[in-house]
Parts: C-alpha cells; structure tokens; sequence
C-alpha cells in the first residue's frame, strides 16, 4: 500500500497547481495567436483552461501577466538578496545571475512563443505599461536589498538607487527593445565608461 502524508499531499498539491498554471498559460497564448490579445477576454481564457474566474486570477493578477510570466525577475532578486554577506555588490548580483541563470521570467517550454508575442504586442498601451510597472517595481526592490545588504539608509544614500536605476535600465531594453541585454559584467563596465571623466 502506498503512504499518503502531508509531504505526499504538498506534493499533489504543487502538481495540480503547476496544471492549472500551465492549463491557464496555454488557453490564453492560443487565444492570443488566434484572435488577437485585446478580442481575448478573461472569461475566454476561463471557459478555454476550464477554470473558475477567481482560479484565473489566484495565479495572475492580469491577462498582461501571462506575456510576462509570474513574479517576473524575483529569482533574481532572491538570490540577490540571498547571496553571501561578505560579497559586494557587483559580486553578490554576479552571484544572483549565476545561480539562477539569469532567468527573469519563470521556466515554461513555450517561453519563446510567450516573448515573441510580447514583442508583437508592445504597441498595445496595457502591455507597455504593465513592462514599464515590472521594471519600476524590478528596480525598487533591487534598490532596497542593495540598501539592505550595505547597511546602507535609502533615505540618504544614493548608491542602492543608482544600482536599481542601472538594473531598471537593463531590464526595459531587454522587455521593452531586444532580449539580448548582454551580461551583467558588460554594462557595469558601460555604466563605468560613461562615468570616467570627459566623458
């Protein structure tokens, strides 16, 4: 006979949510493709992932989300924030990166589909402005574990803002322009060019 348990029912638990997740995901970029984002209703992608409404929204907030992916960047920045104390913070966001493959959005096998819709889509104002929400919300959060991990008072020291900043400005090129925003080694190294004096 086979144990059941809790950890057996957390289990069966993650399964069936990752279902319903994927089951959503699917409905919805299908819809997408086959009669365009702003025909495509909440309600449609319901009926299609055979889900109930609050299901729908207990896993996105938007129908903008699902061209993003859930808690878009955050595995970044927990292992930002996770990284080792004594590492600063070049090397701590080096670490971050390493660690999770500098995967911003979350893993699914139709990710390419997923961003080249959004690229096809960026002219629509609510998904614009809900990749200009992700980058804002990317770059404060990145700011206050910066301030977190100097010791630093965000109040008063510039530094975590002048990191977020930096951070938000790769992330809008990479949602907003081109995917290819090139290592994190590379624009510290922009960032530093166009400080140097003369320039």
């Amino acid at each position: 006979m086979q144990e059941t348990g809790p950890l057996t029912e957390l289990g069966m638990r993650d399964r069936k949510k990752a279902r319903t997740r994927e089951a959503i995901r699917t409905a919805a970029l299908d819809l997408f493709e086959e009669q365009g984002f702003e025909h495509t209703t909440v309600d449609q992608i319901c009926r299609r992932a055979d889900v109930a409404h609050r299901t729908f929204f207990r896993y996105y907030a938007t129908k903008e989300a699902l061209l993003f992916g859930r808690a878009f960047g955050q595995v970044i920045l927990d292992a930002f924030a996770e990284a080792p104390a004594d590492l600063g913070l070049w090397e701590a966001l080096s670490h971050a990166v390493a660690v999770s493959d500098g995967r911003l959005e979350e893993s699914a096998e139709h990710t390419a589909r997923r961003r080249r819709l959004r690229r096809d889509l960026l002219e629509v104002r609510s998904v614009r402005d809900h990749a200009l929400i992700l980058v804002d919300t990317f770059g404060r959060r990145a700011s206050v574990i910066a301030a977190e991990r100097i010791g630093a008072d965000p109040q008063t020291d510039l530094r975590p803002w002048a990191l977020g900043a930096m951070l938000s400005g790769m992330l809008q090129r990479h949602l907003l322009v081109d995917s290819e925003t090139g290592p994190l080694t590379a624009w510290a190294e922009a960032y530093q060019e166009v400080l140097r004096p003369g320039r």
